[in-house]
């Protein structure tokens, strides 16, 4: 029996906004957790995928067979493979989240404003109650997701004055984390490298090329042009407790209301003038 992958996976403490919190916060998660959040994001395109009810057959099957048929079949968040009665991989809900000591670091915070322990514990009742598996223990749990990292609180409130101040921090804050990575050789690219050294000397392009940056580096799976709500989780999911205004506002930059942001979209909300906005993923 094989469990999906990342159900270890560690969380962040969150504190009251400052721009030093959001900086380091999202440096270590881009830096430190970059795999773990490409991993969450595959994982997370199939939570929804079709499971098959808990057998013990199933599970029996799994221990015998010579090559685990699991070992390169990703399930969605919540989720473990088990080989069928045929020697197929099939996804169920997983059984059991692995035990974390009650860990805060490890809690989550759902869009119903509920605390799990876990990622894999929010997802895991996601799935028993999207398919009314008599262990779902609330039918309203079918359409929960993550909505940030942490216990659920009490946010502050996103007032107009924050929202109009935010493209102009937030363009700031990238630039910051750009340039610690790019101290740290974290880009991972010359082109960008080049860049930001660049933008350090020359203010007008101080926040243009970590905005279309952070665009490229969102745009991955799919890597299409556009950033979905899935590819947004890495830059809202560790900020939202110490900044509530980045939901409201990264949903406000979908002006054609598609459900995904293109790079126009993105230049235009972050304060890019139209000839600043260019395509270099």
């Amino acid at each position: 029996m094989v469990c999906s992958r990342g159900c270890n996976d560690r969380r962040y403490s969150t504190n009251n906004f400052d721009e030093a919190a959001f900086t380091v916060t999202v440096r270590e998660e881009i830096g430190k957790k970059g795999n773990d959040w490409d991993e969450l994001e595959t994982l997370l395109e199939n939570i929804d995928e079709r499971v098959t009810e808990p057998t013990q057959d199933s599970k029996f099957a799994a221990s015998v067979t010579q090559k685990n048929p699991c070992e390169d079949h990703i399930c969605g968040w919540g989720k473990e493979c088990v080989v069928d009665k045929k020697g197929e991989p099939v996804c169920e809900c997983i059984s059991k989240c692995p035990q974390l000591d009650d860990d805060p670091l490890d809690q989550v915070c759902s869009n119903t404003n509920q605390t799990f322990s876990s990622l894999c514990e929010l997802y895991r009742e996601r799935c028993f109650c999207k398919h009314k598996f008599k262990e779902c223990k609330n039918k309203v749990n079918a359409k929960v997701h993550l909505e940030y990292l942490g216990a659920c609180k009490k946010l502050e409130p996103c007032t107009d004055e924050l929202m109009v101040q935010f493209p102009t921090r937030m363009a700031d804050w990238l630039f910051q984390v750009m340039r610690e990575m790019k101290k740290r050789r974290e880009l991972h690219n010359l082109e960008w490298e080049e860049l930001i050294a660049e933008a350090e000397s020359d203010d007008e392009k101080k926040h243009v090329y970590p905005v279309i940056w952070k665009f490229c580096d969102l745009d991955i799976k799919p890597h299409d042009k556009h950033v979905s709500h899935h590819e947004l989780i890495p830059i809202t999911a560790p900020v939202i407790p110490m900044e509530s205004c980045i939901k409201p506002f990264l949903e406000n930059c979908d002006i054609n209301n598609d459900g995904n942001i293109s790079i126009k979209e993105w230049g235009k909300c972050l304060g890019l003038k139209e000839g600043e906005i260019q395509e270099r993923c």
